[in-house]
């Protein structure tokens, strides 16, 4: 929606709101001069660290029953994490952004770690949590020590090392939806120099929701992981760490509700003639249901191994990280997401990716502390992704929006009846993709006093990527030229008529209302039924500018080519491959390098008081649409297969205070982002564009108070006041449901510039509350944790009336660990089962009607857990 604030209401809810942060906190555990945090890549506390970092560590992890990394945004309030059309699919986005999970040529703009490797793709995040020390999230740009694809911030998840005495622990979970979970460790020497740790998880539960077509579950989980690490210290100042995992998906995920059912899912309701008679999913119904002929199917496969070596060189520690890792996803998709067999789409996805960082750092007490390092990323992507017509395409594109008008175009072509939309044709793409990386870079830190630190970083990168497509369309309607035909006077004896009551009463009883779609019916005279639903406008100024009489939708006697009327139903294009020999500016190749730089001032105010404020910048590099929906550089639009690098500008003020029972942090800032690579889906197709300059200011209040030994207490505030500061090519189909003159006027783009992105709740509140009781031989607690988000639009491209969202979660665990390493929890999730949504879109080829992904229900169980 457009920007109703000011800056100075801004400031005036920031100070409202970290003084109640305050008082907050004052009434909010743990000493966090105890927590130790690896966020500049070097060992620090908490509170001494200059940034803004959240850690949860793995006590909380374990009380909480947080079981994969979605579940970690309960406890970060900074941090969304959301599953969209597959298990692959998954979305991180810190402070209001971030991007990259439903194409591969566009990467995230949150980088996730695991013992400090780059999983560059979400699918190689997603699965159960190893044994882990702790996660950190680093928000903000974190591009000078990080490098690429850190543009919005980072996770860094450090998992438990191998240890030389001989321990472990089995756990087992049962829950509703019958989840079984087994988890366990075992760690121990091998001989004075080495030690070893197994970890392994299987996972499984039933799906939640209901196809009522098949009578399957979906959105279920079945997924199984194991990891084998040695450590080998040969020397006091030489440490080797070999790690090697396996793990595997194979789910059907995930189900889309219906939000809003337009005419065209409707008349897949509708009986013969007029629609295809099949079940439909009632729209707004949030039981989770749907009602799809072929269940999504899941199939994920990663591993990997890495070496970090470690070398104390005596004022200085020499560190190398080498990982290789593998990892595929192949998924079934009813793309069409109803009961109608109208489109499949099956993908696969192959990933190979080489990293290797180098980088030595100053050890002991210095005036100067500094770091300097390298990093090397090569990745290879192969990614096949067809659309492939059904046994009903016909039927409900030609019968149902078209009105018969393309079995209309095989008579006038003289093709035999039947020659379009045969079940089995479709667009069949292949798309490769080499990427390499690199990067240098350097930080220094000056202790000018006691209390005065200075900080400098710099890092310069370096990003080539190689891409190639490969498009197959076999399907004949896509392939005929409208524009041709239409003028070689094959559809003479067709005329536009207005939308007038007179002539939507020619539509012979036809119970769709389809002149609602749109300002413009096409009449087949012969007939009388309809030929297809377009819009005038358009057709108007496409034949215009090809020097043919413009259509007159108020004239009837006024012919036009109504061929190019079937223009909207050629859903899929006919393919440019590339690289594009008659078109150099199509050659497959992004070459791009940036320097990127950190400058920070922290002080000591009291031995229990810091403050900081740092200036700081992102990137990341160019992405690519590889699909069927990328398309050459349009020199009209500036849109293509292409978006540039995003470049992003932080300057944020933080304190951070120390109490004798807790501590309160408190950062506030104002990041800009110059060319957000946007990549949104307008039902038949996703459109990548930058938009040309947004920002988000606001801040964060992080507080933790222990009052009695035995009660815990945390709270986490964020405000968000996000803005497309420049966005004059914006898509008109990018922003349903917003009063735009430009678009109902039948403009295609339009000047966002002010208008707020959706999808980012001005307000979230995550709180938790831990109490503890001393038993004899045990000890039990109760915890409570609590999440809220105030109310915003899902997506840009869905009407807020549809598509809104508030979010409730309370998280609750009870349980009792003895003495003896045995424990029992019991714990639910999502307690009151508040119903929100993760995602919206427009439903695929059915205008007027959108879908969207619900959040997890309620889920509870009991975990039983004994270590040694």
């Amino acid at each position: 929606m457009k920007k109703d604030s000011t800056l100075n209401v801004f400031a005036a809810r920031l100070l409202t709101g970290v003084a109640l942060g305050a008082v907050a906190a004052s009434g909010a555990a743990a000493q966090a001069d105890q927590i130790v945090v690896t966020a500049t890549k070097r060992a620090q506390t908490l509170q001494e660290v200059p940034i803004a970092v959240s850690v949860v560590s793995d006590d909380t992890i374990k009380k909480a029953q947080i079981q994969d990394i979605l579940d970690l945004q309960f406890s970060v309030p900074s941090l969304r994490v959301s599953q969209l059309q597959n298990s692959s699919q998954t979305n991180f986005i810190i402070r209001g952004f971030g991007n990259g999970a439903n194409n591969p040529g566009i990467e995230s703009s949150v980088g996730v770690f695991i013992d400090g490797v780059y999983r560059s793709r979400s699918a190689a995040a997603i699965l159960d949590l190893p044994v882990l020390e702790r996660v950190e999230v680093l928000r903000g740009p974190q591009s000078t020590l990080f490098g690429k694809n850190t543009s919005a911030g980072a996770i860094s998840i450090t998992t438990k090392e191998p240890e030389y005495e001989l321990g472990g622990s089995v756990e087992a979970s049962y829950g509703n939806f019958d989840q079984v979970l087994f988890s366990g460790t075992v760690t121990g020497p091998l001989s004075d120099t080495l030690a070893f740790r197994v970890s392994g998880s299987i996972n499984k539960r039933e799906g939640y929701y209901t196809n009522t077509v098949t009578g399957n579950d979906t959105n279920e989980r079945d997924r199984w992981s194991t990891r084998a690490e040695l450590l080998f210290q040969p020397s006091d100042v030489l440490s080797f760490r070999l790690i090697g995992d396996y793990n595997k998906i194979d789910e059907e995920c995930c189900g889309a509700i219906q939000l809003f059912n337009g005419p065209a899912t409707l008349a897949i309701g509708a009986p013969s003639p007029f629609g295809l008679g099949e079940l439909i999913d009632p729209a707004g119904d949030t039981d989770y249901s749907v009602a799809l002929n072929t269940t999504p199917s899941n199939e994920l496969t990663g591993k990997g191994i890495s070496l970090q070596g470690d070398w104390d060189l005596g004022g200085a520690q020499l560190t190398s990280i080498t990982a290789y890792r593998k990892q595929s996803d192949n998924t079934q998709t009813d793309a069409d997401f109803s009961a109608a067999d109208i489109i499949t789409n099956p993908q696969d996805r192959a990933y190979k990716t080489f990293t290797q960082e180098l980088r030595l750092a100053s050890t002991g007490d210095n005036m100067v502390d500094w770091l300097v390092g390298a990093f090397y990323f090569d990745e290879n992507v192969d990614f096949t992704r067809d659309v492939i017509s059904g046994t009903q395409t016909r039927a409900f594109i030609d019968g149902v929006l078209a009105g018969g008008g393309i079995s209309g175009l095989e008579s006038s072509l003289g093709l035999p009846a039947g020659t379009f939309l045969q079940a089995g044709n479709g667009y069949f793409g292949d798309y490769e993709m080499d990427n390499k990386s690199y990067s240098i870079y350097g930080q220094a830190d000056v202790h000018l006093t006691d209390r005065l630190t200075l900080t400098g970083g710099v890092s310069w990168i370096k990003d080539k990527k190689d891409y190639t497509l490969n498009d197959v369309n076999n399907e004949p309607f896509y392939n005929v030229d409208l524009v041709e035909v239409g003028f070689g006077g094959a559809f003479a004896n067709i005329t536009m008529l207005p939308p007038t009551p007179a002539n939507i009463a020619a539509l012979s009883g036809s119970p769709l209302p389809l002149a609602a779609l749109s300002p413009g019916i096409v009449i087949n005279p012969a007939t009388g039924a309809p030929f297809a639903s377009t819009d005038v406008s358009t057709i108007g100024t496409v034949a215009g500018a090809i020097g043919a009489t413009p259509c007159d939708a108020s004239n009837p006697a006024l012919l036009c080519n109504a061929a190019l009327a079937l223009s909207p139903l050629q859903f899929l294009p006919v393919p440019v491959n590339v690289p594009d020999p008659g078109n150099p500016l199509d050659d497959g190749k992004l070459n791009d390098d940036k320097v990127t730089y950190t400058a920070r001032i922290a002080y000591d105010v009291t031995d229990s008081l810091n403050a900081y404020f740092s200036y700081s910048t992102g990137w990341k590099a160019g992405a690519v649409n590889l699909s069927s929906d990328s398309m050459p550089p349009d020199p009209t639009t500036g849109f293509g297969r292409e978006a540039g690098p995003e470049d992003v500008e932080l300057f944020e003020l933080g304190f951070k205070a120390q109490f004798d029972r807790g501590y309160l942090n408190v950062a506030i800032f104002d990041q800009t982002i110059q060319g957000f690579q946007s990549n949104l889906f307008i039902g038949d197709g996703f459109v990548l564009a930058n938009a040309d300059e947004q920002s988000v200011r606001g801040f964060e209040v992080e507080g933790a108070y222990a009052p009695i030994d035995a009660l815990s207490l945390t709270a986490g505030v964020t405000y968000l006041d996000p803005e497309y500061d420049s966005f004059e090519g914006a898509p008109c189909s990018s922003f349903e449901g917003f009063d735009i003159p430009e678009c109902d006027a039948g403009a295609s783009f339009f000047d966002a510039s002010g208008f707020t992105p959706a999808g980012i709740s001005p307000w979230s509140v995550s709180t938790s509350a831990t109490y503890t009781h001393d038993f004899a031989n045990a000890q039990g607690y109760l915890r409570a944790e609590y999440l809220y988000e105030s109310n915003t639009q899902v997506v840009d491209n869905v009407p807020a009336g549809f598509a809104s969202r508030e979010v409730n979660v309370l998280n609750l665990s009870l349980g009792v660990e003895w003495d003896n390493g045995f424990e029992i929890m019991g714990w639910a999730r999502n307690l009151t089962d508040d119903q929100y949504l993760l995602s919206a879109f427009p439903t695929v080829i059915q205008p007027g009607s959108y879908s969207g992904y619900l959040a997890p229900p309620r889920t509870y169980g009991v975990t039983v857990r004994k270590s040694f």
